[in-house]
């Protein structure tokens, strides 16, 4: 009982010591996991030894996305949100912004300049009835990750149109290869390869009209788009069985060489490491769309600060001095490779792919990830009739007129024509 008394009372002391060292201090919200969670943590050390007075404490729902938004929505409602925390843009964010929980930054964007160190589509993403609503933390792209070995074994080169990539799939197959590797389970894997098809078939201009549910999903070019898919599942270019196949568990028939491709992100070659698989038999091209610009899928990701936050001043003291391209260059790789800030390269010999990724994503010819237009609602029909059509239940043109259904009465209930 002494021994107990004697720890509730070190552990009083110190809480009290806490509060009364004159520090502010600030909770965030991350998904890390180790080895890069414990690399947050020593950037945040850093930023307190050079920010004596401000102390940012970590805070962590490790694993995907899903599990950090149903802890903050939580801690939201509650009445106990962290300061700041991690989501990605789009539709994700927007119920939250909607509901009032995340504090607008645009004095803070005016008086850092932050628009002047941010990749500027990154930056106009983060925008929401022409507010600030977070800053972004990352650039993310995805395109077609390739088995360099497989494709020279079989005299193949990265292909510069649709029809060479379909040519490519082609020659492997005949070859006993799996063309793609896919795990569809939760839907946004197979997602990818949808998009992809869409932007091949719609091209830019409609393809952003489609996002915006300004034209009707049931058109000829979404319904090339669903034929392309069925003919991707009936050639057999695609790993059978892979609506049941979670998204990492998809790798394993890549790294055999049982598939020579994987459509993912940028964030690959960290995963490729840590996998213990050698770097140089993996590669990525972007996917050719036969169109100009050729566009390709990306997002950012950005950090939000809490409107119940009274510390939001120090919040953003922190968000500037995190953004810095000095910062940003030394701890990015760490942190799983990604950045928002312009000119921050990694070393090309020891990060050859995240090297030639980050290049890429500097540019603004990409499309965003339909999960990140859309609301959940129809994101989720959209999911039923993408994996519709890949079981063969759906045809394409079908499809189309489920697409458009579904487009139409959600514009219907929230009186937009």
């Amino acid at each position: 009982m002494t021994k107990l008394l004697a720890a509730l009372l070190l552990v009083c002391l110190s809480a009290c010591n806490s509060a009364n060292d004159g520090k502010t201090r600030l909770r965030m919200l991350t998904l890390l996991i180790s080895p890069a969670r414990d690399h947050m943590n020593n950037l945040l050390r850093q930023f307190a030894q050079e920010n004596p007075g401000i102390e940012v404490v970590q805070e962590t729902a490790p694993g995907r996305g899903p599990l950090l938004m149903e802890r903050l929505r939580t801690q939201m409602v509650t009445g106990n949100p962290p300061d700041m925390f991690w989501l990605a843009s789009g539709e994700i964010a927007r119920p939250f912004i909607d509901a009032g929980f995340v504090a607008p930054l645009d004095p803070y964007y005016a008086n850092y300049g932050w628009e002047k160190v941010l990749i500027p589509w990154a930056a106009q993403r983060i925008k929401y009835k022409n507010q600030w609503w977070g800053v972004p933390r990352s650039t993310r792209g995805m395109g077609f990750w390739y088995r360099t070995d497989l494709f020279r074994n079989h005299n193949l080169t990265e292909p510069k149109t649709y029809a060479e990539l379909e040519q490519v799939c082609e020659t492997l197959q005949q070859a006993n290869i799996y063309c793609l590797s896919m795990g569809g389970k939760f839907g946004w894997n197979t997602m990818r390869l949808v998009d992809y098809l869409l932007e091949v078939s719609a091209g830019p201009e409609l393809h952003d009209r489609l996002n915006r549910l300004e034209a009707p999903w049931d058109s000829p070019e979404v319904v090339r788009a669903y034929t392309l898919l069925k003919r991707w599942v009936d050639r057999k270019w695609i790993l059978p069985g892979f609506l049941s196949l979670a998204p990492d568990d998809a790798r394993l028939p890549w790294y055999r060489g049982d598939a020579a491709m994987v459509l993912e992100g940028d964030w690959m070659e960290a995963a490729i490491r840590t996998d213990e698989q050698d770097i140089s038999k993996f590669d990525f091209f972007l996917g050719p769309t036969d169109h100009q610009p050729q566009r390709f899928s990306a997002f950012p990701e950005q950090i939000m600060v809490a409107a119940s936050s009274k510390k939001r001043d120090a919040a953003a003291k922190f968000l500037n001095w995190y953004i810095q391209p000095r910062v940003q260059q030394k701890y990015f790789t760490l942190l799983e490779g990604p950045t928002a800030t312009k000119g921050v390269l990694p070393e090309p010999a020891q990060w050859p792919r995240l090297y030639k990724w980050r290049v890429v994503l500097a540019r603004d010819s990409i499309f965003f990830p339909t999960d990140q237009v859309f609301v959940n609602q129809l994101m989720d029909s959209w999911f039923q009739v993408q994996d519709s059509v890949v079981a063969g239940r759906t045809a394409p043109e079908e499809a189309a007129r489920a697409l458009e259904r579904y487009a139409t009465g959600w514009k219907a209930r929230r009186g937009r024509k």
